[in-house]
């Protein structure tokens, strides 16, 4: 998060800031001026579509088995498939990978991102 550069235009003190993304809300503590407006990051920004590739595994249990379903609305015995063939698990916008990959770290599966993500 960048730092905090923000002077009141009213009396030029620092303005306190609270940011509920994409909403930034700054208030002057001295004088009272408000000011509304969003800020949106690189991130949220970005409209390429990624595949998230899952890596073939043999190591499949019962937490990975209901990762993949939740991810895909895949059935048990296909999200079981699934783990064990790999391939394409879902197509999403950047601001969706993250949650995703690191949901995906937790139970230690292998993935690829393509193209490559350029967010990590």
């Amino acid at each position: 998060m960048e730092k905090n550069n923000y002077i009141c235009p009213e009396c030029g003190s620092k303005m306190n800031e609270n940011y509920e993304k994409p909403a930034l809300n700054l208030t002057c503590p001295k004088c009272g001026c408000k000011i509304a407006t969003t800020r949106w990051d690189d991130i949220d920004l970005d409209e390429t579509i990624y595949r998230i590739i899952l890596k073939p595994t043999n190591e499949i249990n019962i937490n990975k088995v209901k990762l993949i379903s939740k991810l895909t609305v895949l059935n048990y015995i296909q999200s079981k498939e699934k783990l064990i063939s790999g391939g394409i698990l879902i197509s999403c916008k950047a601001i969706e990978v993250t949650p995703i990959i690191n949901e995906l770290n937790m139970v230690n599966l292998k993935y690829i991102i393509d193209p490559e993500f350029p967010w990590k």
